[in-house]
């Protein structure tokens, strides 16, 4: 049959309903609500960045961007910087737009914003936090011990990226020497996340006495006084201990320290 322009017109209109009708059910691109607002990296390890985000219309409608500069970082699975440490990763279908940093840096903390681009653009902030590694003495910077009992420096590096390779003790500036004349020293360590050190030497004497720094390979070094008491002194420092614990350490440092420490 033919159809007059009026009926052409009509059919024209109630295609436009139909499509009009579409787009207000289909679903807008929303946030998920478990979404973490705050991450915590430690300098020179992986940062991830993670944006969930449901009913996308498209693998490019999502992107990351660097707020202290508004620097578009990612878009969907591809990287919009020079800067080879970013990397967008995206799996097609999923819901998770990541963004990964490599060898975090302390200039890399600071806000991230994970954008939809809907009208008008949706966007939900993200602190990245960069932790430092640390290094400490315990007891430090004064550390009271009596003559002739033992001496345990505990030195503790948090933070680290990997665990040192090396963690080197000195005396008023020499290293020390397990083999030296004095005898009785000794060093135990436990490796992780957290590294620890114990130095322990036997019959604390005058010489003793002075600064003691504790030195991972590549860090800042962490110092302590040591003041060795003889029995003039002791009653006055009677609340001072050489014996310092550290948290989480194994039940044979524990066993060790606390033996060697009944002597006093």
């Amino acid at each position: 049959a033919l159809l007059n322009h009026d009926d052409e017109d009509d059919e024209a209109e109630i295609v436009e309903d139909e499509e009009g009708n579409e787009d207000e059910d289909e679903e807008e691109p929303y946030f998920d609500a478990s979404m973490s607002p705050t991450y915590t990296a430690y300098l020179g390890k992986t940062a991830t960045l993670t944006c969930i985000v449901h009913a996308a219309k498209s693998d490019k409608s999502v992107s990351w961007m660097r707020g202290r500069d508004l620097r578009i970082l990612t878009v969907g699975r591809y990287t919009y910087t020079t800067d080879l440490r970013f990397e967008a990763l995206h799996q097609q279908a999923s819901t998770e737009w990541t963004l990964r940093i490599k060898s975090v840096q302390l200039r890399d903390q600071g806000n991230y914003e994970c954008q939809i681009t809907t009208r008008p653009i949706s966007t939900f902030n993200v602190f990245l936090k960069v932790v430092e590694p640390t290094v400490e003495v315990l007891g430090a910077p004064d550390i009271y011990v009596n003559r002739a009992s033992m001496i345990n420096l505990t030195c503790i590096v948090h933070h680290a990226p990997y665990p040192p390779e090396a963690i080197t003790w000195y005396h008023n500036n020499q290293s020390i020497s397990y083999t030296s004349p004095r005898g009785g020293v000794s060093v135990v360590e436990e490796r992780g996340e957290t590294t620890t050190s114990f130095l322990l030497l036997q019959n604390a004497r005058a010489s003793d006495t002075g600064t003691f720094t504790c030195q991972p390979e590549g860090m800042q070094p962490a110092l302590a006084t040591l003041h060795v008491l003889d029995g003039e002194h002791q009653a006055a420092m009677q609340t001072n201990s050489s014996c310092v614990c550290a948290p989480k350490l194994s039940f044979l440092v524990v066993a060790f320290i606390v033996t060697c420490c009944a002597v006093l």
